[in-house]
């Protein structure tokens, strides 16, 4: 399957590191972004009118973008994507559950209060927490904290159709990564760890690409840290 459209993608011109490799690298990856990004969340959003049910968030807007426009990273992979928002999902349903129980008059008035800012914070603060101990670093999913800690995700419909809809979104990198000739992982690359996104006077704190240059070709390219 993947030989098919592999053939289907050369055909067509779309590969996107031939493209990239003609000095087109800003080009093809904002129209690449603009496609793929509209196909795999329009997608959802006809599943999510046709059946009824809650599959597109406005959390899954960041992780398409980043899916899209960085798939070399860890942080975009889908492990990182999914693990990331339902970490983040249960973070945000506890903090929620406690401010209901101990403050249960500063909720639901319909106006913003100040225990809701502290809980929306306090989500967010304990999801980066996890995600950093756990390295299943995933930045969209803070807002997923936040939302579930204000109470959005109250419903067992909401819950599930958000689960659903980062399987499908990373089902859907996946199948667009392989056509446009990405490399994108089904999960994670094996003995792959998540870069440190932290640059000093000194120089970058990252570890190396790999030996391979067609995978340092991919690395520059995909990550686009110009």
């Amino acid at each position: 399957m993947s030989e098919f459209l592999w053939r289907i993608a050369r055909v067509a011109r779309l590969r996107f590191f031939y493209q990239a490799a003609r000095g087109r690298t800003s080009v093809v990856t904002a129209l690449y972004v603009l496609v793929a990004g509209f196909i795999s969340l329009s997608t959802l959003g006809v599943a999510a009118y046709v059946l009824d049910w809650p599959l597109i968030f406005p959390v899954l807007g960041p992780t398409a973008f980043l899916i899209f426009y960085s798939p070399a990273r860890t942080m975009a992979w889908p492990r990182n994507c999914i693990l990331g928002h339902l970490t983040a999902l249960l973070c945000g349903v506890l903090i929620h559950l406690i401010l209901v129980y101990f403050f249960p008059g500063a909720l639901f008035g319909g106006k913003l209060t100040l225990v809701e800012v502290i809980g929306a914070s306090a989500a967010m603060a304990l999801s980066a927490l996890i995600m950093v101990f756990a390295r299943i670093l995933h930045p969209p999913a803070a807002s997923t904290a936040m939302m579930a800690a204000t109470g959005y995700f109250t419903s067992v419909d909401r819950v599930l159709g958000l689960a659903l809809s980062l399987v499908v979104l990373s089902l859907e990198g996946v199948l667009l990564h392989r056509i446009a000739g990405v490399e994108y992982p089904w999960w994670r690359e094996p003995n792959e760890e998540e870069d440190l996104p932290i640059r000093t006077k000194l120089g970058e704190l990252t570890p190396p690409p790999a030996e391979d240059p067609y995978r340092r070709m991919a690395h520059r390219l995909a990550t686009r840290r110009d």
